[in-house]
């Protein structure tokens, strides 16, 4: 059914859908962001979304990063707007990831020490 925009009435109705519809979908994102797994979830879209680094390229590729990047900008906004104490949480778990993942990765580049008595 197509709107009336002349009609008071259907337009009062559409804004309260439109309301009910925005309060679901925040309700719905706290629920996902009040997961730990939820939150990862969520920090791993923005990245994928390029949200913390450049979209620069010498190449038309330029313009497909930056629109990933704005639906990104646009998800974060959303999460901030729903709950930024959840958002600050995400933020200090990925950091936490992103340190046990230093640490990991630097272990397994140093060799082995040598044991007490053995020679190579």
């Amino acid at each position: 059914m197509a709107l009336n925009a002349a009609d008071p009435r259907q337009v009062k109705g559409a804004g309260r859908r439109q309301r009910e519809r925005e309060e679901q979908l925040r309700a719905s994102v706290a629920a996902v962001m009040s997961l730990e797994a939820g939150r990862l979830v969520m920090w791993e879209l923005l990245e994928r979304a390029g949200v913390f680094r450049s979209v620069w390229s010498p190449n038309s590729e330029i313009h497909y990063k930056a629109g990933r990047q704005d639906y990104g900008h646009e998800l974060m906004a959303t999460l901030l707007e729903t709950n930024e104490g959840l958002y600050e949480l995400m933020q200090r778990e990925a950091r936490a990831r992103d340190r046990k993942n230093d640490v990991t990765a630097a272990a397994e580049q140093t060799p082995p020490a040598d044991t007490e008595g053995e020679r190579t």
